[in-house]
């Protein structure tokens, strides 16, 4: 989650109430899936495919489905490095929870699990509402090696619930919030729209739905390559500040508008973790390549992970004679652009704290280079 909260995912779905309904009330309807709805007759084949994407399972509500860690005795547990203090994952009835022990106080604490925050690829971070302001859960999941560990930015062996969730997190994590500043606070309004929906991209659709006609929507396939860029670098290009209000940037609009700029230095180094546009900004592949973009090697609208497909997409420039060696294994050079040329590298900005150590996550690197031998 960017800046600190994002734990995994870059992208499912609903319209939530900011403060959290009791267990009685109904749940609320889903937006994103309505949203879709009303591109579904014209784009049938392009909504199936997005729905697989992590994009749009960046976040949704909590449920039996979208989480998931498990809840079962014995796996349900986050002991840390203080014998005394453990994190419990809890199901009563059709909601989740999550309580913190001290076992030397014989005290604990249960805030519910109300949103989850990643598409689960990696793994998911956990929200619970207070009075409207969003408040990240001390334990969250991941996927390798099943477990439930450390929340980012929470200490090991600590019972703590105080970190608030910015707007910038969540612009990055849904499609809409409506955001109101009080006493230096964030609260959100009681309709949000959970998960990366077409809006995000291609503005509001009303004129397109009232005339669908070429023009009356924005299409990031017809924007110029900066514009192009700026579409994905607003979650894309490194923890920047924020010019204006929250969840004000539109589709195709000078992102150094929305977001000031980032210093542009050899000793700048982009983040493999959140700043994927920067560290491209830096290949000479890019250089070189006035039409390059991200869209060139990366379809927003389906699930991309096939190395071999990928790296399929250097050898439409790129020939197999550069590596005359490993023409007898041209399946491994086809599948090798990639994992050579992109390797994966730790991030210097996420860190888990585990119960005796601290590691990093490592992130598939966006600068095309030729690296070292490892």
């Amino acid at each position: 989650m960017r800046h600190g909260l994002a734990l995994f995912g870059l992208a499912s779905m609903v319209a939530c109430r900011a403060v959290p309904p009791s267990p009685a009330t109904s749940a609320p309807a889903d937006a994103l899936a309505s949203e879709l709805a009303t591109c579904t007759p014209c784009h049938q084949a392009i909504v199936d495919r997005y729905r697989e994407t992590a994009h749009y399972r960046t976040s949704a509500p909590a449920t039996a489905t979208t989480i998931k860690g498990s809840f079962s005795a014995g796996r349900n547990l986050l002991r840390t490095r203080d014998s005394a203090i453990s994190f419990r994952m809890e199901q009563r009835d059709a909601r989740f929870y999550q309580t913190a022990v001290d076992d030397r106080a014989v005290s604990s604490r249960t805030e519910s699990i109300d949103l989850v925050i990643g598409s689960g690829r990696r793994g998911q971070t956990y929200g619970f509402w207070r009075e409207g302001i969003l408040v990240e859960l001390p334990v969250s999941y991941l996927i390798a090696p099943d477990a439930w560990i450390n929340s980012p930015g929470y200490p090991d062996g600590q019972i703590d619930f105080s970190r608030v969730v910015v707007p910038r997190c969540l612009e990055c994590h849904s499609t809409k919030f409506t955001v109101e500043q009080e006493n230096g606070r964030a609260r959100y309004s009681s309709q949000y729209q959970l998960g990366i929906g077409c809006a995000k991209c291609h503005g509001d659709a009303a004129a397109h739905l009232a005339k669908p006609a070429a023009g009356s929507i924005r299409n990031p396939a017809q924007f110029a390559r900066d514009r192009k860029l700026d579409t994905c670098g607003l979650c894309h290009s490194g923890p920047r500040r924020l010019l204006r209000p929250p969840f004000s940037h539109h589709p195709g609009e000078p992102l150094d508008l929305y977001l000031a700029p980032q210093a542009d230095s050899s000793t700048a180094r982009p983040d493999v973790h959140g700043d994927q546009v920067g560290l491209l900004a830096r290949s000479r592949c890019f250089k070189q390549s006035p039409g390059m973009s991200c869209a060139t090697c990366h379809n927003v609208h389906q699930t991309e992970r096939d190395l071999g497909q990928l790296s399929g997409k250097c050898l439409q420039c790129h020939q197999a004679d550069r590596h005359p060696k490993l023409r007898a294994a041209a399946g491994d050079l086809k599948a090798g652009c990639v994992g050579c040329h992109m390797p994966t590298e730790e991030s210097g900005g996420l860190q888990l704290n585990g119960t005796t150590e601290s590691s990093r996550l490592s992130f598939r690197s966006h600068r095309i280079a030729v690296y070292p031998p490892k």
